[in-house]
């Protein structure tokens, strides 16, 4: 059973800006760096520009609009795009971005079967986005707070 699902909308780039990706797709990030900005307090900086949006800093939006639904998250990311998001995409592949759409999914850790509604595959392959999965147990998360704390 899917517990939970975090979604994240990533773009990367070795040359550009995030201010370009943020004008270009008309959306703003809720993370974003640029080359060469500190990394924490130390000396090291960004190598590439960082632009990220994370379905877990809107879940009370998502929740209004898509109730438990756990595909919810996807759903509401990608009505945050344009119309024409995968030729935006397209263009920023184009320009040497790496452009991700992940789902991490957390589950029931005897669940190893997933079932991607048709309707949420449609919409990502017509953002033009491939749809990048990641299955994490519950057991898993468990054993990791547990040698981690």
């Amino acid at each position: 059973m899917i517990k939970s699902i975090q979604v994240e909308l990533q773009i990367h780039g070795q040359r550009g800006s995030s201010a370009h990706v943020t004008q270009l797709l008309g959306v703003s990030p809720d993370e974003q760096y640029e080359i060469g900005d500190p990394k924490g307090d130390g000396p090291r900086t960004f190598d590439v520009s960082i632009w990220n949006l994370f379905s877990n800093h809107h879940v009370h939006e998502i929740r209004a609009e898509h109730g438990q639904d756990p595909w919810g998250r996807v759903h509401w990311i990608l009505r945050l795009l344009p119309e024409d998001a995968a030729t935006r995409f397209a263009r920023l592949r184009d320009e040497g971005y790496e452009v991700t759409l992940s789902v991490d999914l957390i589950t029931d850790h005897k669940e190893n079967t997933f079932t991607v509604p048709a309707a949420t595959v449609r919409q990502v392959a017509a953002a033009g986005l491939d749809l990048e999965l990641s299955p994490v147990s519950t057991k898993q998360i468990d054993i990791t707070y547990r040698n981690f704390w």
